[in-house]
């Protein structure tokens, strides 16, 4: 799949044959400027070679051709070494020696060749045999880690480079133009990946091996009696092979691409989040007059009354001042915030010149202006895209991003930036994103503002208030979670179909899961940005905080295993905010093998061990609970139905009482659900049962586990988050272990609440020091740990109390749902 009609390229090339190198020069810089195919930049370098020789350019020659002596295709590499050894001839002659070719190009096919080609391939104007049609070569690169030695080969290739100017790209990697990058500016002072293109793939059974030690490097692992412990490896990425031409994918490849299921989501998103939105503003207006009212001195709000039972019109008409101003909104956000910056096409191109080309080429196809670029301060590799309309679409990326990816991979993030934007679905999230971040930064600002004061009375008001928005925030953004999950799907497809380059994409996500994961171990908690825009990122901060701390202890491909294999993922994943990595991974690999590519991971397909379903029945024991009451209280409106039509009294009664029984049989049936599985979910932790020796990266290998599994633990480790009133709920606790991170639920005995109102046991308390963490691990879409107890070397603990309060919550219901029953209300 070309990006310029072969025309572009051809009239450049028709304007060399006549000699007019004016006219010739920007038509093939265009090409190398906009165009992505390699085989098509490589025809227009050709000929740029021979246009700047021409018209006296020397020093573009020269150094343009030495780029093309670099080349493993031996066609090209023997066209370019005869080539720079005329001009260099030519260069150092007192006068040139006159030729019949007034340009002096002369085409392939009249250079003796290792492979002669057909006669249709020697009669191409530049002389250039497609790439497509060129055995593929089997020597590949080895690109090591940049050391000292490796920054200066990168310079000294950026400074040969730099002589070339614009006119073409200097960093292409290609399967059939095997060059070795130099690394962006940014990239050279943070770029540690040990790079290999001579990696074997694993076996196929390594996808499944999730729980033996021979999953891992064999120098990474070392026993001693029944405990395995683990050293850190640097990973090596395959540097699987992109496409050189290709055809969009077809329907049938991978995820369908249905607009009118997006169109269809974004619709049920778009009630949902006004009906949500109603819910909260309503019973916000309610109990804000009903405690006026109860309060002294203080007297209700009257358009709070008005509001409460006609609030369609204000809810309409602030969503649609929000839309309107959603860009400028977010752009004030981030700049106030995060110090988000301008950030040009011409400096994108000197970390990206494919992200730069690419969105070069789909804007011109669209005829819309450049998204404006900004670029954020922070460590932590992200891409957001936000606004209302193509024309006001900004694409905003971290400075982590742009140091952390190579060349292709930031342009096959934006290539999917670009994609949101083609489909409209960045407008409707960023609308809600924007409404979600109104309580957001009222709970970060008074969690702020809170811990300057003292005082229990000022302290414990601010603290409420920001626990209060902090729930409002998560309500907003349930609505909001089903489309931020389907969009993916279209943007990693659109980016493939873009660029060729599912491998690319591949290794940008995984990339950006470890450089999450890197930026939480180093500011040692969840920071604002990655939380509150976490809808609009490329891959879910938790997503990330478990997948990318234990890169350097296992494979990626059996930490994956549990998205691709487990046959109840995609039900416990209904509350993640982006798709199953592991089955976008899943999709990219199937993508490249589509294209005869070698895959970046290895997806094979081994028959997964199908788990009892009965398992999954006790985990989700409470609603199906909620739901089987749902059942009795409709059956019961039935007969209340049936005995009115039939003027049964016996049974016309429960037409007026079934509302009663509905909510008595709902609460019943959670309750029986929750006591069913208490002692599952909560088994004992004794010695002989907990994973003391059991290392994280080992429970998160088993694609057969459950939540309801429970492995007890104890984990020693260093406890991150945020401090103080921002961390009262618990939202924010991360263990940092000797193996990963591992999200941490921290519940009182009292719930909610008594995270609140009980201080003294708070575990923010203990952030920052280190501790040893008992209590349940739970593999699901976000493994975590239940906390039984978090215990410091001197002695201090913070108990849980999950397993008192299910108790509590499950008895409660049992007694509100027995009075409702019987008494018909309270």
């Amino acid at each position: 799949m070309t990006s310029l009609p072969d025309s572009s390229v051809e009239a450049g090339l028709a304007a060399l044959k006549k000699g007019d190198f004016n006219s010739a020069i920007p038509h093939l810089e265009s090409v190398c400027d906009v165009e992505i195919d390699p085989a098509t930049i490589v025809r227009a370098q050709m000929g740029l070679v021979v246009a700047y020789n021409s018209s006296g350019n020397m020093q573009k020659a020269i150094a343009l051709c030495q780029h093309l002596t670099t080349s493993v295709n031996p066609q090209v590499k023997q066209w370019a070494d005869n080539k720079l050894a005329e001009i260099t001839h030519n260069s150092t002659s007192v006068k040139p020696t006159p030729t019949e070719n007034p340009t002096g190009f002369v085409p392939l096919d009249q250079i003796p060749q290792i492979n002669q080609p057909s006669s249709k391939q020697s009669t191409e104007v530049s002389g250039f045999v497609p790439l497509e049609n060129i055995p593929p070569q089997e020597n590949r690169q080895v690109i090591p880690p940049l050391g000292k030695a490796g920054e200066q080969a990168s310079r000294g290739a950026g400074e040969q480079g730099s002589a070339v100017g614009a006119g073409f790209t200097n960093n292409l990697t290609t399967p059939s133009d095997n060059l070795t990058k130099p690394a962006p500016v940014g990239e050279q002072k943070s770029r540690k990946d040990t790079v290999s293109r001579n990696v074997p793939a694993p076996e196929p059974s390594s996808l499944l091996a999730s729980k033996q030690a021979s999953s891992r490097p064999a120098d990474s692992v070392s026993s001693s009696g029944n405990s395995t412990s683990y050293s850190p490896q640097p990973h090596t990425w395959r540097q699987a092979q992109r496409a050189q031409r290709w055809q969009p994918l077809p329907v049938d490849v991978g995820f369908k691409p249905d607009l009118t299921q997006l169109w269809g989501v974004q619709i049920v998103t778009a009630i949902a989040l006004f009906w949500m939105l109603r819910l909260i503003l309503q019973f916000g207006a309610a109990v804000t007059n009903d405690l006026f009212v109860k309060l002294p001195y203080l007297e209700p709000i009257q358009a709070f009354y008005g509001f409460y039972y006609q609030p369609t019109l204000p809810i309409l008409i602030g969503l649609a001042i929000l839309l309107v101003l959603s860009p400028w909104l977010i752009d004030g956000l981030l700049k106030l915030f995060y110090g988000n910056k301008p950030f040009s096409v011409e400096t994108l191109k000197t970390h990206s010149q494919e992200a730069a080309r690419v969105l070069q080429r789909l804007t011109r196809e669209r005829r819309i202006p450049v998204p404006k670029l900004g670029i954020l301060p922070t460590d932590a590799p992200l891409a957001l895209t936000y606004g209302n309309l193509p024309n006001t679409a900004r694409i905003v990326v971290s400075k982590g991003l742009l140091e952390q990816l190579t060349d292709d991979e930031i342009g096959a993030i934006y290539a999917a930036q670009m994609g949101q934007i083609r489909r409209w679905d960045f407008v409707l999230m960023s609308l809600g994103v924007l409404v979600a971040q109104i309580p957001y930064t009222i709970y970060r600002l008074v969690a702020e503002w809170g811990e300057q004061w003292e005082g229990p009375i000022l302290r414990g008001t601010t603290g409420a208030i920001g626990q209060i928005a902090y729930a409002i925030y998560w309500l907003l953004r349930w609505p909001l979670v089903w489309l931020s999950r389907i969009r993916v799907y279209f943007s990693d497809r659109f980016s493939c179909d873009v660029t060729g380059n599912p491998n690319g994409l591949s290794r940008a996500i995984l990339k950006i899961a470890i450089g999450i994961a890197k930026d939480i171990e180093q500011q040692g908690k969840t920071t604002w940005l990655l939380e509150g825009f976490d809808l609009l990122m490329p891959l879910g901060y938790r997503q990330a905080i478990g997948l990318g701390s234990v890169h350097a202890y296992t494979a990626f491909e059996p930490v994956l295993a549990w998205d691709v294999l487990n046959p109840y993922s995609r039900w416990l994943a209904w509350n993640n905010s982006h798709p199953l990595t592991g089955d976008r991974l899943q999709l990219l690999s199937r993508y490249a093998r589509h294209w005869k590519l070698e895959t970046e991971l290895d997806f094979s397909s081994p028959t997964g061990k199908a788990r009892p379903n009965s398992a999954f029945r006790l985990q989700a024991a409470p609603y199906f609970g909620i739901l089987i009451g749902l059942i009795l209280g409709a059956l019961l409106w039935l007969l209340g139905e049936v005995g009115s039509l039939a003027r049964i009294r016996l049974l016309s009664w429960l037409l007026d009482d079934y509302w009663f029984f509905l909510r008595g049989f709902v609460l019943s049936g959670f309750s029986i659900g929750t006591l069913i599985r208490i002692n599952s979910f909560f088994p004992d932790i004794t010695p002989s049962t907990r994973a003391d020796e059991t290392t994280l990266p080992d429970l998160l290998g088993d694609p057969d586990a459950l939540p309801i599994d429970s492995q007890p633990v104890r984990f020693p480790g260093k406890l991150l988050g945020r401090p103080g009133i921002a961390n009262w709920l618990g939202q924010d606790l991360i263990l940092q272990s000797g193996a990963g991170l591992v999200k941490l639920h921290y519940l009182s005995w009292l719930g909610p609440i008594g995270n609140i109102i009980l201080g003294t046991n708070r575990p923010s308390h203990l952030i920052n020091r280190s501790v040893t963490v008992s209590g349940w691990f739970r593999r699901g879409a976000t493994p975590w740990i239940d906390i039984e107890a978090i215990a410091t070397s001197s002695g201090k603990t913070s108990p849980s109390g999950h397993p008192v309060w299910s108790t509590i919550l499950a008895t409660g219901s049992a007694v509100v749902a027995a009075y409702i029953i019987l008494k018909g209300g309270f």
